[in-house]
């Protein structure tokens, strides 16, 4: 990452170059990352070929602002705490939302190495992304606001589950070493594959400290976790899905991709009911 492209990522975020490597800043950006760039499915659900080169997803997601997922959030991420000093590097890990245990590797997080210590970063899980760091020298459990995770640490691996509001398994992340070769082939698979969720549904979602905001092809549901205020809006055109694209999710899209999105989302909408 350059200086112009890591000065200008630290702009969007409201965030000062560090003047040393610390924990504190980790969690800030974090949270400033996932409050100001998106969790979506738009470029996958075009059946776009999106490079993982840093130039481009760079340009795709921070300086253009069109959203992405794992593969593109974790890299950035990863690539700028490199920049600063950070001991940073790739992992990969089995997603276990479907209950199974057997998946394939297609989830894209970053291990950190801190004063002997180890964490794992993730700003690319969509709408049950964690906001903290996440320990994984021991078992332990986590707590952020309203949200608690428990993570199960034995040789080479971690288990993260979501633990409250909602007992649920994220994901088994293997702690052998990962390159880019190998998130190049699981993020083939998750945005080419015909089975792939991201290529045959519209989501999206963005948390700040106290709001939360996913899309699921038509259906937008807005949280506040501070006044316990819930809404669901069902998108009925074109244009109301790009004023809340744009609005809430503070993405870029033009109206020929706009109207695209909402006849293969209202599609989705229709087999499901």
């Amino acid at each position: 990452m350059t200086s112009s492209q890591l000065a200008l990522y630290l702009a969007k975020l409201g965030l000062d170059n560090p003047k040393g490597c610390n924990l504190a800043f980790v969690e800030q950006l974090i949270k400033a990352h996932l409050a100001r760039f998106s969790f979506s499915s738009i470029n996958a659900l075009q059946n776009k070929r999106l490079s993982l080169e840093l130039d481009t997803v760079f340009t795709r997601v921070i300086e253009d602002e069109q959203g992405g997922y794992c593969f593109e959030h974790n890299k950035i991420v990863m690539i700028a705490l490199q920049a600063l000093g950070f001991d940073a590097s790739p992992v990969l890990a089995r997603v276990l939302l479907n209950g199974k245990w057997d998946n394939p590797r297609t989830h894209r997080v970053t291990l950190l190495k801190y004063n002997r210590s180890e964490y794992l970063i993730d700003v690319g899980f969509g709408s049950k992304t964690p906001r903290i760091l996440i320990p994984i020298d021991n078992n332990a459990d986590v707590c952020d606001e309203n949200y608690a995770y428990h993570i199960e640490r034995s040789a080479g691996r971690v288990v993260l589950t979501l633990t409250s509001p909602k007992l649920t398994p994220l994901y088994d992340v293997e702690l052998s070493e990962a390159f880019e070769s190998d998130c190049d082939v699981a993020h083939f698979y998750c945005h080419q594959h015909p089975d792939s969720l991201f290529v045959n549904h519209l989501v999206s979602s963005r948390m700040t400290q106290t709001e939360r905001h996913t899309l699921n092809n038509l259906l937008y549901v807005y949280r506040n976790e501070e006044t316990a205020e819930v809404s669901e809006t069902l998108i009925k055109d074109a244009a109301q899905l790009k004023v809340i694209i744009k609005d809430a999710f503070l993405l870029t899209i033009s109206d020929y991709e706009i109207n695209g999105l909402y006849e293969k989302a209202a599609l989705n909408m229709s087999e499901t009911h």
